[in-house]
């Protein structure tokens, strides 16, 4: 036992040697995944404490007009609860909506920016007329390069402001690969810039047409979330429906019949499901 203690010991020791001696290595804080979101929708002024802000209003206020309405607690918060998620869903589809318009716009981008370098333009002069002449939903990255790299003459952190301010799959590459052209010369900048918007042109293309095959699989997926809600607060708003709900036994139907929404919704979203871009950092 007095072996095993000092055994315990002596490792207690080394850990704390350990950790003390290694060099600290700075960790890079990572957004949340509703502060990510907020910042890829392009709201402007929109946080993820907004965010939650607005889906507890939207929540409260649909469990008291529920609860008002149908005199049932049990199908008041069946209806709260998807509607708590609303503005979620909201957001979500205008990020993807901003998404789709950048990826459109980026090839237009990537052109000017070749142009400009074949014209013998420095790389930074080229980033900052974006602001100016380039597509208009590219236009605030390249201000915000622009005011960044006279305040500090650094081209990185010009790019890094670039990539902030638009929260983009492909501003990330982008920015990745002027960053690594500064560092390393770039001699083969315009060939992979052009490879880049030939992909960028490319994927967009495929995703045009794999959504609009699958656009109707999408809206039937929502009007068959929607429908049994619908239903159901109609329903209720008679008093022997809603007492009957009030009950363990409708309780436990409800719960089911909202676990098999969900399901099915889930289900066939993903069956129209496109591989979603990853972000760089």
């Amino acid at each position: 036992m007095t072996t095993l203690v000092a055994a315990l010991a002596a490792i207690g020791l080394l850990l704390v040697y350990d950790g003390v001696a290694r060099p600290a290595r700075p960790r890079r804080p990572r957004a949340s995944a509703l502060a990510r979101l907020a910042a890829e929708s392009g709201v402007p002024g929109l946080t993820a404490a907004r965010l939650v802000f607005a889906c507890g209003a939207a929540g409260v206020v649909t469990l008291l007009l529920a609860a008002g309405l149908t005199g049932s607690p049990v199908v008041a918060l069946a209806a709260a609860t998807p509607a708590a998620l609303l503005p979620v869903s909201v957001v979500r589809h205008r990020r993807d909506v901003r998404r789709r318009r950048l990826r459109e716009q980026w090839p237009d981008a990537i052109a000017a920016l070749v142009a400009g370098v074949r014209a013998g333009v420095s790389l930074a002069e080229c980033c900052a007329s974006l602001g100016v002449r380039g597509p208009e939903g590219i236009r605030p990255g390249g201000l915000a390069f622009a005011s960044t790299y006279r305040a500090t003459g650094s081209f990185v952190a010009g790019l890094v402001s670039m990539r902030d301010e638009l929260a983009d799959p492909v501003a990330d590459r982008v920015t990745a690969a002027l960053q690594l052209a500064q560092e390393a010369g770039g001699t083969d900048l315009v060939r992979v810039l052009r490879a880049l918007g030939d992909f960028v042109r490319e994927d967009t293309r495929v995703r045009k047409e794999i959504e609009a095959r699958w656009s109707w699989t999408v809206t039937a997926a929502r009007v068959a979330a929607a429908a049994p809600w619908v239903v159901l607060l109609l329903m209720a708003s008679r008093p022997e429906a809603a007492r009957a709900y009030d009950s363990p036994g409708g309780a436990v139907v409800i719960a089911a019949g909202a676990g098999a929404i969900v399901a099915g919704y889930r289900l066939m979203l993903h069956a129209a499901r496109l591989p979603e871009e990853r972000r760089l950092s």
